[in-house]
C-alpha cells in the first residue's frame, strides 16, 4: 500500500509513546515520584489504542514491516513499564487492605461479561495464569463470584509480593510452579490466561491433555494495534478447540472462550 502522511503520523505517535514510556520507566527506578507520571502515560496509551481513528489507521497499514516493528517495540517497553508499576503498587498496598474499586469501575463490565460467558460461579475453581505482583484481575474474580482463585506467575518475586497483600479473606492463593503441576494440584474448573502471557499456544498445549469437555479456558490477548499493550494470539491456528470470541470495544484486550472439542 502507499503510505500517506496520516500513516506516518501514526508511526511517529507509536515511536513517541515508546520513547516517553521508556524514559519514565527509567526515571521511576530512580524516584518513586515518577510512578504517577508513568501510570498517567500508560493510561493515555490505552485510551489512544482504543480511539477509533487510531485503530482504523493501524488496520489500513496492516502488516507493514515498520508498523510491526514499532508496535512490537512499544509492546515490550509498555509491558516492562507495567510490570514495574505493578510491583510498586503491590508494595504500596501491603500496608493496608487492597482496594480494587477503581479497577472494578474501569474493567467490571468486561470482567462481568467474561465471568458470565465462562459460567464462573461460587463453586468454581479458577486457575489464573500470569497473575502478576498486583493481581487485581484474580482478586476481582474472587470478589465478584466467591470462586476459589489460584494465580500463578513465572516471576517468583511477583508471586511473593502477591502473597504478602492483604486479600481481605478472599479465597485466593498464588504460586510459581510449572503449569501442569499447578493444574494437577489445584484441580481447576476454569483457566484464565492473562494478556501479558507471551507463549499462549505453548501453555495451552501443555494443559490440553489434562482438560475434559467441561473445562473452560479464557484467553486474553491483543492483535493489531491492541498488540501494543498485549501479546497477540490467533485462536484459529490449531485443531481440537471450540472457540467463542468475547468482544468489548471498550477493553484494551480481547478475550476468547476455548473448550476442548
Amino acid at each position: 500500500m502507499t503510505m500517506t502522511h496520516r500513516h506516518y503520523q501514526l508511526l511517529v505517535a507509536i515511536s513517541t509513546f515508546e520513547s516517553q514510556i521508556d524514559t519514565l520507566t527509567q526515571y521511576s527506578v530512580e524516584s518513586c515520584e515518577c510512578f504517577a507520571l508513568l501510570q498517567d502515560k500508560l493510561d493515555e496509551l490505552c485510551a489512544w489504542i482504543l480511539t477509533e481513528t487510531t485503530q482504523h489507521l493501524s488496520d489500513e497499514i496492516g502488516h507493514h514491516p515498520e508498523h510491526d516493528r514499532q508496535v512490537k517495540r512499544l509492546r515490550e517497553t509498555a509491558i516492562k513499564a507495567l510490570c514495574l508499576l505493578e510491583k510498586h503498587q503491590s508494595q504500596c498496598a501491603q500496608t493496608h487492605q487492597l482496594d480494587v474499586s477503581e479497577y472494578l469501575s474501569q474493567l467490571s463490565e468486561n470482567i462481568h461479561i467474561e465471568l458470565d460467558r465462562a459460567g464462573i460461579a461460587p463453586d468454581s475453581r479458577v486457575l489464573f495464569v500470569g497473575s502478576g505482583s498486583y493481581p487485581l484481575s484474580a482478586l476481582t474474580i474472587a470478589q465478584l463470584t466467591g470462586a476459589a482463585v489460584h494465580g500463578i506467575d513465572i516471576d517468583e518475586q511477583a508471586v511473593t509480593m502477591a502473597n504478602q497483600l492483604d486479600r481481605a479473606s478472599l479465597p485466593t492463593s498464588f504460586g510459581s510452579k510449572d503449569i501442569v503441576t499447578e493444574f494437577q494440584t489445584f484441580k481447576p474448573t476454569h483457566i484464565v490466561v492473562a494478556s501479558l502471557v507471551e507463549h499462549k499456544w505453548e501453555l495451552l498445549n501443555k494443559i490440553k491433555p489434562h482438560l475434559n469437555p467441561e473445562h473452560r479456558v479464557l484467553v486474553r490477548f491483543g492483535n493489531g494495534l491492541k498488540s501494543a499493550f498485549n501479546y497477540p494470539f490467533n485462536p484459529e491456528l490449531m485443531d481440537g478447540w471450540e472457540t467463542q470470541h468475547i468482544r468489548n470495544s471498550a477493553a484494551v484486550y480481547d478475550t476468547v472462550l476455548m473448550e476442548r472439542s
